[in-house]
C-alpha cells in the first residue's frame, strides 16, 4: 500500500469533512487552516479519541490531496483585498491584517500590484475621496486633520491635495473660527492654542485669529 493510500485510509472522514467545512466557512490561509486542524485533532485534543488524531504529515496530505480543488488561496486574497478596499482601508492596513491571518506577504504584494496596480497609481478612488472629504468638512474638521486621515503614500498626496484645495477654498479659516468660538470662554489662551493644534489647524491661522 502506498503512503498516500495508507494516509488516506487512516484519516477519519469526519476530520476531512471538518477541514472542508472550516475552509468554506471562513476562507482562511493554508497556514491558518493547518493550525486549526492541529488544535482540534492533535494528540490529547478534545476530539482525538472520537475522531482519531493527525500529525503534520496528515494535515499536509489533507490540504494537498483532499482540498486540492477547494483551496484557492489567490482568489481568496483577491476577494479579501477587494472587501478591504470597499471599506476604505489603506494598503498598510490591508497588508498587516492579511499577515495576521497568515497569508504570504509575497502573494499579498503580488496581487495588490497585479490587480490594483498599487505601485503605479493611487489606491484611492477620487470620487470616493471627494465625498468623504466633503463629509469631514461638513463636520467642521480642519484641512490638516482630513489630510492626515487620507494620505497613505506619496502618490496619493497629489490627488488629495487637489481635492482639498477645491473643496475648502476659504473654508479653512471659517472652520477654525467656529472651533474657536466653542472654547474661547472655557480655557486660557495657551490651552486654546493647544486644543486647536491638536485638531490640526495651522499655528499661523490660530495666532492670527486669537490676536485679532
Amino acid at each position: 500500500m502506498s503512503y498516500e493510500l495508507w494516509t488516506d485510509y487512516k484519516i477519519s472522514q469526519k476530520i476531512i469533512d471538518y477541514a472542508i467545512w472550516y475552509y468554506l466557512r471562513y476562507y482562511p490561509s493554508r497556514k491558518k487552516l493547518s493550525q486549526k486542524l492541529e488544535e482540534k485533532f492533535w494528540v490529547n485534543s478534545e476530539n482525538w479519541k472520537k475522531y482519531g488524531w493527525i500529525w503534520k504529515e496528515e494535515i499536509r496530505f489533507i490540504l494537498k490531496e483532499k482540498l486540492r480543488n477547494i483551496i484557492q488561496e489567490k482568489e481568496v486574497l483577491r476577494s479579501k483585498i477587494k472587501n478591504y478596499k470597499m471599506k476604505w482601508k489603506n494598503i498598510s492596513y490591508i497588508k498587516a491584517n492579511l499577515l495576521k491571518k497568515w497569508f504570504i506577504l509575497d502573494e499579498v504584494s503580488e496581487i495588490l500590484k497585479a490587480e490594483f496596480d498599487s505601485e503605479n497609481r493611487s489606491f484611492l478612488e477620487e470620487d470616493v475621496i471627494r465625498k468623504k472629504i466633503e463629509n469631514y468638512k461638513n463636520k467642521w474638521k480642519s484641512k490638516n486633520y482630513i489630510r492626515q486621515k487620507f494620505i497613505e503614500r506619496s502618490l496619493d498626496k497629489e490627488i488629495i491635495e487637489n481635492i482639498l484645495d477645491e473643496v475648502f477654498e476659504t473654508w479653512e479659516f471659517e472652520i477654525l473660527e467656529k472651533e474657536y468660538e466653542k472654547i474661547k470662554n472655557k480655557f486660557e489662551k495657551q490651552k486654546i492654542i493647544e486644543k486647536l493644534l491638536r485638531k490640526w489647524f495651522l499655528y499661523d491661522d490660530i495666532k492670527k485669529l486669537i490676536i485679532n
